[in-house]
């Protein structure tokens, strides 16, 4: 005998599954789900009911109906079945699930055997299932600053702008791990202070030693500084890098020296 005093909350749902002959009545599953905890269920709470196979728990059908927030043990079902689901034989159980906020807050854990034969008086117990904790804040970590492919390695000089370097000279620059920058002009030592802060490379100004050589090779050294004076970026590919001004403007091409 149901209890009087019953929230009564129907599930009805016919499984459509490949045609075959019906060799019997439909099945009418009926019975309570019930808990042993005195709550009141959340205003979302919805039931599902679900026909599944034992032992391995393949979802057959089932029914879905809302709560409405105004239920409490235990809960009335019915699930009508189609005669020609059951026709193949086997063992089948009933699970029963109440969610709320898309989390499972009642199940039973081992589906309840029914019988066609005995349809009616079913009842599942379902085991309370609190929902997880909120998620903690993501830590935010500090970004990890990939290696400056530009520093500790050593390049030569092969053009200024679209001139080559004169044959039998060697112009060499780097860039060391503290952003001190400098090398062999083709004449005199030099140095200076590269920047990666506001443009993606920058550098300070030129000093280096007061060695004379040939014209022509002070004047590619000179030309050489002035195009560091003007860098305001820089361009990699593979071994080669491209020093570029503002507008982006090729001023020097360098590749690693071996």
């Amino acid at each position: 005998m149901l209890p009087t005093r019953l929230t009564r909350f129907a599930l009805a749902l016919l499984a459509l599954l490949m045609a075959a002959p019906a060799f019997a009545e439909d099945v009418t599953f009926t019975g309570l789900v019930s808990w042993r905890e005195r709550m009141a269920l959340p205003p979302d709470a919805a039931l599902t009911v679900n026909l599944v196979t034992m032992p391995g728990q393949q979802r057959i059908t089932g029914a879905h109906a809302s709560l409405g927030g105004k239920a409490g043990s235990p809960i009335q079902f019915t699930l009508n079945v189609r005669s020609d689901v059951l026709a193949g034989g086997g063992s089948f159980g009933l699970v029963a699930e109440i969610r709320s906020q898309g989390y499972v807050i009642f199940r039973n854990w081992q589906p309840v055997p029914v019988d066609a034969l005995m349809p009616s008086g079913i009842l599942i117990p379902v085991e309370f299932s609190p929902p997880p904790p909120h998620d903690p804040p993501e830590q935010v970590l500090p970004p990890v600053e990939a290696p400056n492919p530009l520093l500790d390695v050593v390049w030569t000089l092969t053009s200024i702008g679209s001139d080559p370097v004169l044959a039998d000279t060697a112009v060499t620059f780097s860039i060391a791990a503290d952003h001190r920058a400098g090398g062999n002009g083709g004449c005199n030592n030099y140095f200076t202070e590269a920047s990666f802060e506001g443009p993606p490379l920058s550098f300070g100004p030129v000093a280096g030693t007061r060695r004379a050589c040939a014209p022509d090779i002070m004047t590619q050294e000179a030309r050489f500084f002035a195009a560091l004076a003007a860098t305001r970026g820089y361009e990699l590919a593979g071994n080669g890098l491209q020093l570029v001004d503002a507008a982006g403007v090729a001023l020097a091409g360098l590749v690693q020296t071996p």
